[in-house]
């Protein structure tokens, strides 16, 4: 993350982003709607802010790879007239009957200029899953990657957007024919391990379980700190407005199968404060691994034993 200076601008109110609307925001209720259950007879925080109305999934496959038991499809996906998303789909290289896949949904970290700040990150991940019987999508995130925080009603637009992208990836997964439903996992680093979260708490009818991944608890947090300097009243205004995405807010709900907490010890952009929040928060069953030494790219492969016995259990996959 870089260090970013800009002009301090309006902040306007939540209720004022969510009267704007775009092609891939809340609609009216209907048959098609996608929304998150309610917790424990508790409604979800967001007040609907992350419901979408869920339209065919629309898939064109650039390149085909076959290495390792895997196939590696080099796709792009659209849907509800959004943008086309690059990703990767990695497959078992065997045909499989109805249902007998299970699915992960990977969302990268953030460091520009980094090639794994990309659809990279988990490449290797899911192509040792894929023999194992996984279903792998793995999407180029968008914001902040695309474009920075600006310190308005934009941002949270921004994140919404790409909430709803992630959830449209869950989409495609659970469209196939050859994937259980009931098992499919949810894995993110950094800002992706921050959408994973709120993706597995929104979606905890389909996601079995999740990996959060050196998150922090906030968006407006790094916001703030590396893009737009705010301070006293306009900071606080900021955080009001992200409130909603907060993803400390969706932990509480998260997937019934449960979430693990991966975190780098120390890592300079998550304090441990922030950590055992994040932990204290979220519903069980749940569990915490620390990396001592480890940098926050956490490319390490304790960390990455770590997840796949995580998944292996959770998702029922087979042995190695």
């Amino acid at each position: 993350m870089s260090i970013q200076t800009r002009a301090l601008v309006a902040i306007v109110s939540v209720a004022a982003v969510l009267a704007v609307g775009s092609g891939s925001t809340a609609v009216a209720a209907g048959p098609a709607e996608a929304r998150g259950p309610a917790g424990a007879g508790n409604p979800l925080p967001g007040d609907g802010v992350l419901d979408y109305r869920r339209t065919r999934v629309t898939v064109e496959e650039h390149g085909v790879e076959r290495r390792d038991g895997a196939v590696i499809r080099d796709i792009s996906y659209s849907a509800g007239g959004g943008p086309a998303v690059r990703a990767y789909l990695v497959e078992p290289d065997r045909s499989g009957h109805a249902h007998a896949w299970a699915a992960v949904l990977y969302l990268h970290w953030f460091e520009p200029g980094n090639p794994t700040s990309s659809r990279l990150e988990f490449l290797e991940e899911a192509v040792t899953l894929a023999p194992r019987g996984t279903v792998s999508l793995l999407p180029d995130l968008t914001f902040p990657w695309n474009g920075d925080p600006v310190g308005d009603s934009t941002d949270l637009r921004a994140v919404v957007d790409q909430t709803i992208q992630a959830r449209r990836g869950l989409d495609l997964l659970q469209d196939r024919r050859d994937v259980d439903g009931r098992r499919i996992g949810v894995v993110g680093h950094d800002y992706g391990g921050m959408y994973g979260l709120m993706v597995a708490t929104v979606d905890r009818d389909r996601v079995r379980t999740a990996v959060a991944v050196n998150v922090d608890a906030t968006f407006s947090n790094w916001f703030l700190q590396f893009w737009l300097g705010f301070e006293g009243q306009a900071a606080t205004a900021y955080q009001r407005l992200l409130e909603p995405v907060d993803p400390i807010r969706y932990v509480p709900f998260g997937p019934r199968g449960g979430t693990l907490f991966q975190f780098s010890v120390p890592d300079f952009f998550i304090p441990d404060s922030t950590a055992r929040a994040l932990f204290s928060a979220a519903s069980e069953p749940k569990d915490q691994r620390l990396y001592p030494g480890a940098a926050h790219e956490l490319d390490d492969p304790r960390a990455r034993a770590d997840r796949a016995a995580w998944l292996a259990q959770r998702l029922a996959l087979a042995g190695p």
